[in-house]
């Protein structure tokens, strides 16, 4: 008996993941990207390239994202959206890559695991005021064996000898990584040195980057690089590389160009019938299929559901709770920053090569539960600690530019001498948010794309959770940043100083933004207080399903892709 169609949106982390696992098991899979393919050679015998490299114009120029004029989004805060103000700002936020393979065609690939205590919150930690905290549907022990799937694919690097008892108690491993560190960045190493004489504890990243062969591709020859750039010798894992090319090889069918404007369901709703979308051509077509999987990043696709109400589906598909949109979830980071006399060569390598757990919490000394407390909080929380990094030469450039009297000769000395590109040295901390339900994404009323499709509007601001944790854990790493060998002085960036504006569309780019997107299709055991289910399945319609950030009840201190491929290869292998 063949096995049901399936069609997916997007090809991003969860996207190629179900692809690959759907085509393997004998299902007939059609992927429709929005996006270009600047991968040549992708789903061929031939070699793989990208157009997409370590080019600092392409990065400058938005070569792979949305065009924000033609598709801006707009954003408000909650204050702004209580007095009736329609938006506040328009343009870009935080719009991830429109491409095939979606963020990971330029993330540092770095892959930890989400912890034990990230799935229980609210049983274990009880409510917090203003937020909208709840237990996931699943545990994990029941994601485990998922990640360990995913990161055998992916070829990620790490070192659990040198992991905190801490760390492996709260994500425990079956076995080791697939391969070994890579070597470590320098200024990587001098924070990491500093961490420990302040009794932390420093270990290499795991991250999908080569430190070895792998499935034919070469290891990492640490140009610098790495975060917000393609690989240029495709010595790092992603969607496209890992996932969407072999479940090409297997038989699935890649639409690039292809705009999803709506999800098509039958008459009373309870099923998914397909899709209708535009092609590169401008035409409008429709697909259809036995199971359609949503996989359009957490922004768009809760854009996308509401954009295809019907009479059975008043308010959006998915959206009977009216959850769908809300508890819009982003981590922010905050910065330390170490200055060091001689050159550390903090752009060299992946990114950044350490990370600590230190800082994720909740038990994080007596004056982090006095902040708690002062804030009106039951507990804070921090996040992973990315170690290392620093600016690239157009960024130094820039920054030198955007200084009044800086022109001329004065920035080409400025240059040669690399003030900051050579000497300053960072860490940066994910900061874990909480949900709220104020923190949403609907339709915008007046603003329309290119296609006269009305575009998504982001309501954010910040909780007092986030800013308190930030204000807290903020002055260690900038101690952290002091204590490393060599370095002259360490600071800290407060994130309201780096998000001048909270509550604004400013506040969701810049230093301390990221690209993790999550939570507004949360998953949840009862249909009245969630969308999907915990094989993220929309819970009022049989047959329709989400595969990205959408789907988390929680952000947790962690960078999310890797739970995001494992969810959509726990949800893959249920369908069968």
């Amino acid at each position: 008996m063949a096995k049901p169609s399936v069609l997916i949106v997007g090809s991003g982390a969860g996207g190629s993941v179900a692809a690959w696992a759907l085509a393997n098991a004998g299902h007939p899979v059609t992927i429709l990207e929005k996006g270009r393919n600047l991968f040549p050679g992708l789903g061929t015998q031939n070699p793989i390239g990208s157009l997409f490299g370590n080019d600092e114009i392409k990065t400058g120029r938005s070569f792979e994202n949305q065009d924000v004029t033609l598709e801006p989004r707009t954003a408000r805060s909650q204050a702004e959206a209580a007095r009736g103000l329609a938006r506040s700002f328009v343009g870009d936020v935080n719009t991830l890559p429109t491409t095939v393979g979606g963020g990971t065609v330029h993330w540092d690939a770095k892959t930890p695991r989400f912890w034990m205590q990230d799935f229980k919150g609210l049983s274990l930690y009880g409510p917090v005021p203003g937020a909208n905290v709840a237990d996931w549907p699943l545990t994990y022990e029941e994601l485990a064996p998922f990640y360990d799937e995913i990161e055998a694919k992916l070829g990620v690097q790490g070192d659990i000898t040198q992991m905190p008892a801490a760390t492996l108690a709260q994500a425990p491993r079956s076995g080791p990584f697939p391969m070994p560190p890579n070597p470590q960045m320098y200024g990587g190493t001098l924070l990491a040195k500093g961490a420990e004489s302040l009794g932390f504890h420093p270990y290499p990243f795991p991250m999908a980057v080569n430190s070895q062969t792998f499935e034919g591709r070469p290891r990492c020859n640490s140009c610098g690089f790495c975060s917000g750039f393609g690989c240029p010798i495709n010595a790092r894992g992603g969607a496209a590389i890992s996932f969407l090319h072999p479940a090409l090889l297997a038989g699935a069918v890649l639409e690039p160009r292809c705009f999803v404007t709506r999800i098509e369901t039958s008459l009373d709703g309870k099923h998914a019938t397909g899709v209708t979308y535009v092609d590169a051509s401008g035409s409008s077509k429709t697909a259809t299929a036995d199971i359609v999987i949503v996989a359009a990043s957490a922004i768009e696709t809760a854009r996308l559901l509401l954009l295809s109400s019907t009479s059975a589906h008043p308010d959006g598909v998915g959206n009977r709770s009216g959850q769908l949109g809300r508890n819009l979830m982003f981590h922010f980071f905050t910065l330390g920053v170490g200055v060091f006399p001689d050159d550390v060569h903090a752009w060299r390598g992946p990114s950044s090569t350490h990370t600590m757990d230190d800082f994720v919490g909740p038990d994080l000394g007596p004056d982090v539960r006095q902040a708690a407390k002062d804030a009106g909080l039951p507990y804070l929380k921090g996040g992973i600690l990315e170690m290392g990094g620093s600016f690239l030469l157009l960024e130094e450039a820039q920054i030198y530019g955007a200084i009044p009297g800086f022109a001329g000769t004065t920035h080409k000395n400025l240059m040669r001498k690399g003030l900051v590109r050579k000497h300053v040295c960072g860490v940066s901390m994910v900061g874990e948010d909480m949900p709220q339900l104020g923190n949403r994404v609907d339709l915008d009323p007046d603003i329309r794309d290119f296609q006269g499709l009305p575009v998504p509007r982001i309501t954010h601001s910040a909780h007092a959770f986030e800013i308190a944790a930030a204000a807290a854990i903020g002055p260690k790493l900038g101690a952290l940043c002091k204590a490393a060998p060599g370095a002259t002085a360490g600071f800290y960036v407060p994130l309201g100083t780096l998000a001048s504006a909270l509550g604004s569309g400013e506040e969701l780019a810049g230093p301390a933004a990221t690209a993790h997107i999550m939570g507004t299709a949360r998953m949840g055991s009862d249909p009245a207080n969630s969308v999907v289910d915990a094989f993220s399945r929309v819970h009022e319609v049989e047959n329709l399903y989400v595969a990205d950030g959408s789907v988390f009840a929680s952000a947790g201190g962690f960078n999310p892709t890797l739970t995001i491929m494992a969810l959509s290869l726990r949800m893959a292998r249920n369908l069968g």
